[in-house]
Formats: structure tokens, C-alpha cells, sequence
């Protein structure tokens, strides 16, 4: 497919989805395969330094990993998805390439920033407000951390949605932040500055919550920290001052009596997918739904796909001196 068929095409795939630019905003790709055009930037600073308040950076698949950005406007970043290879999540992506970006820090700023679908290699630092981090595979994350210029401040209305994290650390004070429908595969730490909600995650290592409204999780080791309140949550272990028997609380319950665990010897998103049958997780939570990343209004997609149209395959022929090009696109709530 040609450029600016790609384009025209991406414009078309992001106005379904409500991320069409508007008047004054841009689309901006990101691309270190070789394509050059309007727009088209070999490396995610040089868009970022082109793009202004409001714009749309799209980065595609490579197996090059891009360099990392410091995010100080307020800009919407867009990956492919990750978890892509046929061995795992197959048909999700024409392309199974992730979009790998070695950190981002989202500083004062980058309030109002959406960052998702991207793989995050190294760390991800989040130090602004009205922040949407969403379906992003993520090595580290800082929530409020150390690595901020000047005092630090009381962050608002953090959102870290539908991701798949390997460990989570949060500093200094935070009113009303999300945590829903996450993996996190390693230990996640939330001050007693901290307050909001945490729901329908599933932990897979040691956690410690302060002041949050913990219900519908999973977690392997019962979480510890004080001044939360839990319902219809399922560990793996017994019951603590921590973790009380009250509110639909379960304990002792075994990962193999949840989920899937399947396939492949090493663990994805896939493998933490309810389990067929009799299954404590299932219709278990507040309200009757599922317990874990899968249940609730926003379950977890997998792959980490975005909230954009998908092309899911693509077929070219020849016919005398013309190539057919065909897409099948599929949507992604």
C-alpha cells in the first residue's frame, strides 16, 4: 500500500473511534522501517518535538526498539499492541511487530496525555494529572515518583488502565487514582498518601494498598497495608488483619482453580483468562460479574490492542500489471 493510501486510510480508521484531528490537531507517524512522507518521523522524539498540543502520535510496528521522550504537553500516543506473535495472541495484528519505546516520563506538563498500546521496555514515569496510561506493556512504573524536577506535588485523577505491568511503585501523594482490569506479574506498592480505587486486577506477586476501594481482584499473595476496603476479592492464601474474611472475600484459592494458565511454558496476557467450568472467579464479584483483569465494564483486551480500528490481515495479488491490496479491519472498544 502506498503512503498516502495508508494515511488516508489511518485518518479514516481514527475518525470511527472519535480520534479524528480536528481542525488544528495532527496525525503524525512514527515509522523506523525505512518510509518517508509527510509527517512520517524515523524516531518517536522527532515527532514529539514536531507535534503540538492536541496531536495524535502513531507509532508502528519495528523490531527496533524506539528511543524513549520526556512528555510535557498534552498529546495522545497510540501503539500497535503487543503479546502479537502467532505463538501467542495470533490474528489480532496483520503485523505482530510491537512498538517498543525504551521510557517514557510524563512530566507537569503532560497533563490531560494518553499513552496506548505501546511496549515500554525500560520505565515509565508518571508525574502529572488527568494522565490515561491504557493497554501499554509496561517494565516499571513510577506513579508521583523521585525523578521529577522540583517539589513534588499531589497528582489527581490518574488513570492506569487495562495494562500488563511488571511492578508498580507510587511516591509522594495521589487523590483519586485507577487502577482497573491490570496484570501486574511482579510487586506493586501504594502509599498511605494514596486514595481511590483498584478493581478487577489481578496480581500475580506481593502488593501492599493504603486507602483504596479494593474489590474484584485476584491476587496470589494476600496484599498487605491498612485503611482499605474489600469486596469480593480472591487470594490464593489465607485470610489476614490485612485481608479480612468479610464483604464475599475469598482465600485459599489456587491460580489452577481460576485460570487458563495455557498456552505456551511462558505466561502472557492469555494465560490469566477465566477457566472454563467451575470456576470461583466467574459471576463472583460485586455486582455478579467476573473477578479479574477479564471482568468488569472495562475488561482487559487481549494484546493490548487500542481503541483504534485493527488491520487483523492482508492478502496481495497480481493481476497482469496491477497489485490488489486487501484488508480486513476489525474494531477495538
Amino acid at each position: 500500500m502506498n503512503k498516502l493510501s495508508f494515511l488516508s486510510l489511518l485518518g479514516f480508521l481514527l475518525t470511527l473511534v472519535g480520534l479524528a484531528p480536528a481542525a488544528a490537531q495532527t496525525i503524525r507517524r512514527v515509522n523506523n522501517t525505512g518510509i518517508t512522507g509527510t509527517n512520517i518521523y524515523a524516531d518517536l522524539p522527532a515527532a514529539y518535538a514536531a507535534a503540538a498540543a492536541g496531536d495524535i502520535i502513531q507509532v508502528e510496528p519495528s523490531g527496533t526498539a524506539y528511543s524513549g521522550i520526556a512528555v510535557n504537553k498534552n498529546v495522545t500516543i497510540v501503539g500497535p499492541g503487543y503479546f502479537l506473535d502467532p505463538s501467542q495472541n495470533a490474528g489480532l495484528q496483520a503485523n505482530p511487530l510491537p512498538a517498543t519505546v525504551s521510557t517514557i516520563e510524563v512530566q507537569a506538563g503532560g497533563a490531560n496525555a494518553y499513552i496506548a498500546g505501546l511496549t515500554i521496555s525500560g520505565t515509565f514515569y508518571i508525574e502529572a494529572s488527568n494522565v490515561t496510561v491504557q493497554r501499554c506493556n509496561i517494565g516499571t512504573l513510577y506513579v508521583n515518583g523521585s525523578n521529577q524536577i522540583g517539589t513534588p506535588q499531589t497528582l489527581t485523577n490518574v488513570i492506569i488502565r487495562q495494562n500488563y505491568i511488571n511492578q508498580v511503585y507510587a511516591y509522594y501523594s495521589m487523590d483519586n487514582i485507577l487502577f482497573t482490569n491490570n496484570i501486574f506479574v511482579s510487586s506493586i506498592n501504594i502509599p498511605a498518601s494514596y486514595n481511590g480505587g483498584f478493581y478487577n486486577n489481578v496480581l500475580l506477586a506481593s502488593a501492599t494498598l493504603n486507602n483504596l476501594f479494593v474489590t474484584n481482584n485476584y491476587f496470589t499473595a494476600s496484599p498487605g497495608g491498612a485503611g482499605n476496603t474489600f469486596n469480593n476479592n480472591i487470594s490464593a492464601q489465607a485470610f489476614t488483619t490485612a485481608y479480612p474474611n468479610v464483604n464475599g472475600n475469598l482465600a485459599n484459592v489456587p491460580q489452577s482453580s481460576v485460570f487458563v494458565l495455557a498456552p505456551g511454558a511462558t505466561a502472557f496476557d492469555a494465560w490469566y483468562q477465566l477457566k472454563a467450568g467451575t470456576n470461583p472467579a466467574r459471576g463472583t464479584g460485586q455486582g455478579g460479574i467476573d473477578v479479574g483483569a477479564f471482568g468488569g465494564t472495562t475488561p482487559y483486551k487481549l494484546g493490548g490492542l487500542p481503541n483504534i480500528p485493527a488491520i487483523y490481515q492482508e492478502a496481495l495479488t497480481i493481476s497482469g500489471n496491477s497489485l490488489n491490496v486487501t484488508l480486513s479491519t476489525r474494531a477495538n472498544n
